[in-house]
């Protein structure tokens, strides 16, 4: 969460010159916060075969990874303020039922370099990533990652399989959440909204949300959440699922957010989901 003396600073900021209120405000936004790796993500990563990519949308160097196997193709996306090792108990798992597992670390994630990113770019990793392993069987994706990949997969990209972890379901609800907390005011959240929709191209209102845009996908989806979710809603998932064409749907209980990642029956439903 953001510091009270760095909100204070915010609405100072905002008395001077909404503009420039509104720029520092998308810096933050825009930048993750890394943590340590465990002993578990290191060793997962000591045992994938590492490359770097070019993402030539965004002019940016991704750092990617490859747990050779001869089944067919998976590609995991990590969520915000994650990693790709973040789910090395899936990883683990997929490799030990011979999928060819491929993973990537967002701009200013993990092991790729920078210091600030948003969704979009997440997009074009994913994008350029299918590009150059095409095809994929399935993508796997967490939080963030969750929403990047319905995005890709409901405009451009062909897939048997699609899985959802604790989901972003509506973006602009994002923003409104970081507006209210950090207490700006309309004229300068329109700015900011105005300043990612020029830099983008992406047009963030209400509409831009998993839950309207599963509707346009025919591939498998399996969606999975947990009810004690502090960070996205059970009810997000809830309405997404309304929606999904042709899917599965697995609620757990008492994992949260992020430990659902690591838990054997989430993992044993991924890979029974993978095979059937």
């Amino acid at each position: 969460m953001i510091p009270k003396a760095l909100i204070n600073f915010i609405k100072f900021l905002e008395f001077l010159s909404p503009y420039l209120c509104m720029r520092f405000a998308a810096y933050l936004w825009t930048k993750p916060i890394k943590s340590n790796e465990k002993t578990k993500e290191k060793d997962i990563s000591l045992t994938s075969e590492n490359f770097f990519l070019k993402v030539k949308s965004i002019n940016k160097i991704i750092k990617c990874y490859h747990w050779k196997g001869d089944g067919p193709k998976i590609l995991l996306v990590h969520g915000w303020n994650g990693r790709a090792t973040n789910m090395y108990k899936i990883i683990e798992k997929l490799s030990q039922n011979n999928f060819d597992v491929y993973a990537f670390d967002a701009p200013a994630h993990g092991g790729s370099r920078g210091g600030n990113t948003n969704l979009p770019e997440f997009i074009s990793c994913i994008e350029s990533v299918v590009s150059k392993l095409y095809p994929i069987h399935a993508i796997l994706g967490h939080s963030l990652g969750g929403f990047a990949s319905v995005y890709c997969a409901a405009k451009k990209i062909k897939l048997d399989k699609i899985i959802l972890l604790c989901p972003v379901n509506n973006v602009f609800e994002l923003f409104e959440t970081f507006f209210n907390y950090t207490r700006l005011k309309e004229k300068t959240r329109n700015l900011m909204i105005n300043y990612f929709i020029k830099k983008t191209g992406i047009i963030i209102n209400s509409e831009l949300s998993s839950e309207k845009l599963v509707k346009q996908i025919k591939s498998k989806i399996l969606l999975i959440h947990d009810e004690s979710d502090k960070q996205l809603s059970i009810l997000d998932s809830k309405k997404i699922k309304k929606n999904v064409v042709n899917g599965t749907f697995f609620f757990t209980k008492g994992l949260g957010h992020s430990r659902l990642l690591m838990n054997d029956k989430v993992v044993e439903k991924i890979i029974s989901f993978l095979k059937n």
